[in-house]
């Protein structure tokens, strides 16, 4: 396998459960690709390398069938997730507490919890939906409407909902992952 990412881990885990000889090759000093964390600037204090998508891990049904707790892997969370700074030495923090997020956005705070909330009470149903191969009308459909629907307006509708630029400006830093215009919906290739 070439690569001890954790796409070429899982495949050389895959492979090995059915019987095959393995060998993981490395280029790099320290295994683990963009899944590993250092201490990059600040001694004591670690830093992703490359990656900032440890939830998703966590929450993956093939990571969490190796039970990876059991053979020293700790999993390590942030106080705040993602940070969006503004001018003036203002900006938002997405805390993992929906509560905390929605205190700290003000004004804009209530809308934030209407349009997350639903999602955060059905997280499982949606890691579920999300994280598992497509193969029958999921099991939760209603609740994957729910989490779907927005993700067809491109992200400059949805952030009307939003007044403050703390809100909005939160809102633009998480969707921009989706890698197109804030103007256009996410599976419209940008022009």
């Amino acid at each position: 396998m070439i690569g001890s990412g954790p796409n070429g881990l899982a495949a050389a885990i895959v492979l090995a459960r059915a019987g095959l000889d393995v060998t993981v090759v490395e280029a790099e000093d320290e295994l683990g690709g963009g899944m590993r964390s250092a201490e990059l600037t600040v001694p004591g204090v670690l830093h992703d390398v490359c990656s900032a998508a440890h939830p998703t891990g966590f929450a993956s049904p093939f990571f969490r069938s190796l039970d990876l707790e059991r053979h020293g892997l700790t999993w390590r969370w942030a106080e705040v997730e993602a940070a969006h700074p503004l001018d003036g030495g203002r900006g938002a923090a997405l805390r993992r507490d929906l509560d905390a997020t929605v205190a700290s956005l003000g004004a804009d705070g209530e809308a934030w919890r209407r349009t997350f909330a639903p999602l955060v009470e059905r997280a499982d149903a949606i890691i579920d939906g999300t994280l598992a191969p497509l193969l029958a009308v999921p099991r939760h459909p209603w609740v994957m409407a729910r989490f779907g629907l927005p993700g067809l307006l491109p992200s400059k509708a949805l952030a009307r909902r939003f007044e403050t630029d703390e809100a909005r400006g939160l809102l633009a830093g998480l969707t921009a992952h989706a890698i197109a215009p804030h103007t256009v919906p996410p599976q419209q290739p940008s022009r």
